[in-house]
């Protein structure tokens, strides 16, 4: 059912401040709060350096304690519950109850609209070991898609590679790798000599790729992570969140999808040493479709998951960290997974660029201005809502007059459950209307002020 209503411009605004929209916005309680919007993580630290062997490689000998590695947050961090509202929340008028995932910390979102589905301490700091190769992989795919870089490319391994200890791909100093060996041997074996080999052949040096990881955290809104190295080995002020690993594993799937079945691989073979993928999830969940695993001492085993179901539009990123081996998270990621697609469901209301209204303008060229959205209006739903009980209202601004900028904003549509607002986006126009000539816009002027005094008359 729809509803439009007008509303003046100042009505408008006083609506918004007075309705029911359940907005994340910051609490007094400092534990439960989202970050200040200036504060980031990876400005934090920049003196923070990672431990290094006689050879110059990361050492992994290096005993750190975890309050090294993972410093306290600040208040100004947000807290350790400090992320955006979820719908086990938000539909709890709907019966949904939350899923129980024995570990540290989760978080599952739904990769299409950054909806969180259900998280537990999801903004709590954590040592993110190799699941810190997503940064690194990230960036790997811009450079591709920029053409900076090709999949075919021939990179000579350094010796500080071969030199870097823990999982590896057993590549020969000296000798040259195409980058899509590289990426297949940092994302299957975990190769932390494929990681540095590639981190030095896209920024000139480790330190400067750190560099790179860090201010890439900035532009994704990963308030609460900070990187020392490219592979994740333990070091200084390296951390990271479920929250933050999630919103890095949502834009992997949406912002270069054409290198996301890198991610799928089981296997993979490189000078004849054939190694199965950590991701142990790929072999016992037939929906998942790659991402990364991590593991410290401090820290227990993670994972960084995706998945999705065929002729199933949503698609899930699940974010799993602090369990006590390689199949106790795959199989926690697994029953978070099942949880998502048995109980939440997703469907767009209205897509992107229809036309839901069309509205008078005055002083223009052109009568008439229409009304949409600029990106489709997708919900994630529990199973058990029926799409038939939701209530959507088009509050539209008032007296609108001309020039008209297509994408100016011109009001707004709700979606209402049981007089709960569960989603808000702008009314747009979908259409520029220049103004008239000086006949024209005279004519409007008193047209519309007898128009606005019979209105106050409620003639």
């Amino acid at each position: 059912m729809t509803i439009i209503k007008q509303l003046s411009l100042a009505a408008t605004i006083a609506a918004l401040f007075t309705s029911s929209t359940v907005f994340a916005t910051p609490s007094n309680d400092a534990t439960n709060t989202m970050p200040d919007s200036d504060y980031f993580a990876a400005t934090q630290y920049k003196e923070a350096q990672a431990p290094l062997n006689s050879f110059g490689a990361i050492d992994v000998k290096t005993n750190i304690p975890e309050n090294i590695q993972v410093p306290s947050a600040p208040v100004a961090a947000g807290g350790n519950n400090g992320i955006p509202e979820t719908l086990v929340q938000k539909w709890t008028q709907a019966g949904i109850f939350s899923p129980q995932v024995e570990a540290r910390a989760f978080i599952l979102m739904d990769a299409n609209t950054g909806q969180i589905i259900a998280a537990n301490d999801a903004n709590m700091r954590m040592a993110p070991a190799s699941t810190t190769k997503l940064m690194l992989m990230y960036i790997v795919e811009q450079k591709l898609a920029d053409g900076v870089i090709s999949l075919d490319s021939k990179v000579q391994v350094p010796e500080v590679a071969w030199r870097t200890g823990g999982s590896r791909m057993f590549l020969k100093p000296g000798s040259y790798v195409s980058v899509k060996d590289l990426i297949s041997g940092m994302i299957v074996e975990s190769g932390n000599d494929a990681a540095v080999t590639l981190a030095n052949y896209v920024a000139g040096s480790q330190s400067s790729f750190v560099s790179m990881m860090n201010a890439t955290a900035v532009k994704l809104g990963m308030h609460n992570t900070h990187f020392t190295t490219v592979m994740g080995l333990p070091a200084p002020a390296h951390f990271s969140t479920a929250y933050d690993l999630g919103l890095l594993g949502q834009h992997i799937m949406n912002d270069y999808p054409q290198y996301f079945h890198f991610f799928s691989q089981k296997y993979f073979e490189y000078n004849h040493i054939r190694q199965p993928n950590f991701n142990r999830l790929l072999f016992t969940y037939q929906y998942a479709t790659g991402m990364k695993t991590g593991s410290t001492e401090a820290a227990g085993y993670s994972l960084v998951s995706s998945a999705e179901i065929p002729n199933n539009p949503m698609k899930l990123v699940g974010v799993v960290l602090g369990t006590k081996s390689l199949n106790e998270v795959a199989a926690q990621s697994k029953a978070l997974f099942n949880y998502g697609f048995h109980f939440f469901k997703q469907d767009t209301l209205y897509s992107a660029n229809s036309k839901l209204s069309e509205q008078n303008v005055w002083g223009g060229q052109q009568d008439n201005v229409s009304l949409g959205l600029e990106k489709p209006l997708t919900l994630v739903l529990p199973s058990s809502v029926d799409e038939k009980d939701l209530l959507t209202k088009l509050q539209i601004d008032r007296d609108i007059k001309a020039p008209v900028d297509k994408g100016e904003k011109l009001g707004e549509i709700t979606v209402s459950y049981k007089d709960k607002v569960i989603q808000s986006e702008p009314l747009v126009a979908l259409n520029s209307v220049q103004q008239g000539g000086w006949l024209t816009r005279t004519w409007a002027s008193i047209s519309l002020y007898f128009h606005n005094l019979l209105a106050s008359y409620s003639l």
